[in-house]
């Protein structure tokens, strides 16, 4: 996390303070902050395009009884993009156009899941505090020792004084 905050903080500024002295010098000022205000308009507009076509999808996904995992997925990249579109930068801005696009999300979704899914399988759910016991299955032991012994034994019930 340390290491993130120092990439948004200080890394990315430098880099976004570099290429505006780099493309103002290359096309002028006049021609960079055109451009600048040319990509947060398209940042807004296709925001607003693919917004409606994500929600669609989560719209149809949920009535087919789906649920709309992927499409809140491609929303959050959608957002993402438009977002970094609206920010003043050049490297924002070209990763923002990499999110607006469907086989990047695609790539982004399938990346992050790939990552997080060994972690999310290996974390057990927990049981509430006071709710009672699960009957679908049994909590396995705590020792691995036991854990593939078979104890044995007999019983019988006993009717002492009932039913007498």
């Amino acid at each position: 996390m340390g290491l993130l905050a120092l990439f948004l903080l200080i890394i990315l500024p430098i880099i976004e303070i570099y290429l505006f002295i780099e493309i103002g010098g290359a096309l002028g000022a006049g021609w960079t902050i055109l451009l600048i205000f040319l990509t947060a308009a398209i940042g807004v507009s296709a925001m607003r395009q693919q917004g409606l076509a994500v929600l669609q999808e989560a719209q149809s996904a949920q009535a087919a009884g789906r649920p709309p995992l992927a499409a809140a997925a491609h929303g959050l990249l959608v957002l993402l993009g438009g977002g970094l579109l609206l920010l003043p930068g050049f490297l924002t801005d070209a990763i923002g156009f990499l999110c607006l696009f469907r086989p990047i999300r695609l790539f982004l979704i399938s990346a992050v899941l790939e990552a997080l899914l060994p972690h999310l399988i290996r974390m057990r759910p927990t049981r509430a505090p006071n709710a009672p016991p699960r009957a679908d299955k049994a909590d396995p032991p705590a020792d691995k020792t036991t854990a593939n012994k078979t104890i044995e034994g007999d019983y019988r019930v006993d009717n002492h004084g009932e039913g007498d």
